[in-house]
């Protein structure tokens, strides 16, 4: 369902609250919308999702120049109907990833559904793997985050001067399993299972 004639050079964004019953579904800034999600979308519509989601935050309403909005997501200007940012707005708005309720006034919801079965059949086989194992998504990102905080602290304590002996003894009361030898510098985050 298309729109005729432009946007208004200025966009309104509001948060849209979307019931939905007791399935999963995840946050805009997920992992899961990001590696399943946008195959589906395409990555100039994922990107303008997120991009609105952050811009609304916690507020009532913000206003955002579509121009301004487009050049930030490297998505040109837009001069004329059918831009890059317009046919993005149009193709969430398709999904009902977001609603617009008149042109220009566009409500951004906190999380999106899970994908379809149809959409899951469109994925590629590794990623419908990964959608099988959804519980693991959460996890992924989890582990990801501690890793890094597990090689900031390494870095941190070694340039503080810190022998691999007193950064390892630190890694343990931290909950890090060494890996290898102390100077290895390197460790293992401590998993349960």
């Amino acid at each position: 369902m298309g729109q005729e004639g432009p946007r208004p050079e200025f966009l309104t964004i509001c948060r849209w609250e979307v019931p939905h019953s007791q399935e999963q579904w995840w946050p805009i800034a997920s992992d899961y919308v990001q590696l399943l999600w946008l195959p589906i979308l395409g990555p100039s519509a994922i990107v303008l999702l997120q991009r609105l989601d952050l811009l609304i935050g916690g507020a009532t309403q913000v206003r955002a120049s579509s121009e301004e909005l487009a050049r930030s997501l490297g998505l040109g200007p837009t001069p004329h109907r059918g831009s890059l940012l317009d046919r993005s707005i149009d193709r969430c708005r398709d999904f009902h990833l977001l609603r617009e309720l008149i042109p220009g006034l566009i409500e951004v919801p906190r999380e999106v559904p899970p994908l379809s079965s149809r959409q899951l059949k469109r994925l590629p086989e590794s990623l419908q793997r990964i959608a099988n194992v959804r519980p693991e998504l959460q996890r992924y990102r989890q582990e990801a985050d501690r890793g890094g905080r597990l090689h900031q602290l390494t870095a941190t304590l070694a340039n503080l001067g810190a022998t691999d002996e007193e950064i390892s003894d630190q890694l343990l009361r931290l909950g890090y399993a060494p890996r290898g030898t102390a100077t290895s510098r390197r460790a293992y985050p401590v998993t349960s299972g």
